[in-house]
């Protein structure tokens, strides 16, 4: 129906509306919306509520029935005959530093160049501080694809630290140790939101499936942008790992940041 929930998952950004409906239908199979044995909506029920063509959803529906999760039966309807695979996690801490995990996570740089336009500075982020250099790194964890990380590093602070170091430290760790560089003061958002093509390719995950987003802005006492850091995390390797103050009773209620509830 037109303004539902269902209908708005499905973007215009480039990605198949069919690859979409595909991906909200395996999702709910995964989190039990739809449990093994049920049967589907009917592709008329189906048109009428993501609001796309019956082509659509016969192609959706095909995908899933060749990747086995989904059976039709004649003169019955479909069935959901199987849960996609669920990965084994990977569990990673966000408040702890890599650098404490040892070996088990690496990362090889994609990318690194002048940058042209592949990230923007928000104005509630700060004043850019052009020109930026741009890099692309791919961490793994355990030989696995984990975050797909982008950066934009102004060039000023790009100039002061080796290129070798740039291909084999954290660019947090560079930024805080390199005094000539003049870090003040870090802030990072998160957003859960659905994969784009080039970072479900990279972290061998579906496109729209979920990822945690994270945006940390490093900044001078001027409120100069010397980076921005945009982290795709796949979201069955991530753990929130918050200790809540429970002598302070303002801490508690903030419950580490989330909503009190």
């Amino acid at each position: 129906m037109p303004g539902s929930a269902e209908q708005k998952m499905l973007r215009e950004d480039g990605t198949p509306y069919y690859v979409q409906l595909a991906a909200i239908v395996r999702r709910q199979i995964a989190d039990d919306t739809w449990k093994l044995g049920d049967r589907l909506p009917t592709l008329k029920q189906m048109v009428a509520t993501f609001g796309v063509s019956p082509m659509t959803v016969r192609h959706a529906l095909a995908t899933l029935e060749t990747e086995g999760l989904i059976s039709p039966e004649r003169g019955r309807g479909t069935f959901v005959t199987a849960k996609p695979d669920a990965p084994d996690t990977i569990p990673y801490r966000l408040t702890r530093s890599p650098s404490g995990s040892g070996r088990e996570l690496a990362f090889r740089v994609v990318a690194s160049r002048p940058a042209d336009g592949e990230l923007r500075i928000g104005p509630d982020e700060g004043r850019a501080a052009e020109p930026y250099h741009y890099m692309k790194r791919i961490f793994s964890r355990n030989g696995r694809p984990f975050i797909f990380a982008e950066y934009l590093i102004c060039e000023d602070a790009y100039r002061l630290v080796p290129d070798r170091l740039w291909a084999t430290e954290l660019i947090s760790t560079l930024l805080y140790d390199t005094r000539e560089i003049g870090l003040t003061n870090v802030r990072q958002t998160f957003r859960v939101v659905s994969s784009m093509p080039p970072e479900a390719a990279e972290l061998d995950i579906r496109i729209h499936d979920p990822v945690v987003r994270v945006r940390r802005i490093f900044q001078n006492a001027r409120k100069e942008v010397l980076c921005l850091a945009q982290l795709v995390y796949r979201t069955d390797g991530v753990v929130f790992d918050i200790n809540i103050d429970i002598e302070d009773r303002n801490r508690l209620l903030e419950l580490g940041g989330f909503p009190e509830s």
